[in-house]
């Protein structure tokens, strides 16, 4: 049930970069995702990061179904096996910070909230820039009609999916 939750809830925060007025979007999932986490083994987390995540990009990279199918020829079959493959690929990074969220969370809220944050922002790194280089759905994007927008130019869109971590993980202890 956890399981199929995590994987709902990342497709479901795709909506926001489509329909940029459901910007709370996302930070209702994250926040649904840290409550998952909490009292997870590292293990069972790094599961549910796994599938929030591959959600999350076979969701948001779907066209390159149509692309390499519609266009370069591949096989439906072989095309979709190749969008979730890469999306399953990119979510071993927020696999990894889901794990060591679970490991090192204190359940201290503030503290907790600030290591969520900072593990989710080095996951969006690795994923974004280093290694693979695919910056597409950075969750800050999801932001360009948020209220705290304003921050943009001050911590870029990397910055904003670490504040967007941050508050869902504040709002996961409500």
């Amino acid at each position: 049930m956890k399981r199929a939750l995590a994987a709902a809830l990342g497709a479901l925060q795709t909506l926001a970069f489509v329909h940029t007025a459901a910007w709370w979007l996302p930070l209702v999932t994250a926040a649904v995702l840290v409550h998952l986490l909490r009292g997870a083994t590292p293990g069972r987390a790094a599961v549910l990061g796994w599938l929030y995540g591959t959600g999350w990009l076979v969701a948001g990279v779907w066209w390159l179904f149509i692309s390499m199918h519609r266009y370069g020829g591949l096989p439906a079959l072989l095309a979709a096996a190749a969008v979730l493959a890469l999306a399953a690929a990119l979510s071993l990074y927020l696999a990894a910070a889901s794990a060591a969220y679970a490991r090192w969370a204190s359940e201290v809220v503030s503290m907790d909230a600030l290591l969520f944050a900072a593990l989710w922002l080095a996951a969006e790194l690795a994923r974004g820039v280093f290694f693979t280089g695919f910056p597409w759905l950075a969750s800050g994007y999801a932001w360009v009609d948020a209220p705290l927008v304003r921050l943009a130019p001050w911590i870029g869109v990397y910055g904003l999916g670490a504040v967007l971590a941050w508050a869902a993980a504040m709002l996961a202890t409500l």
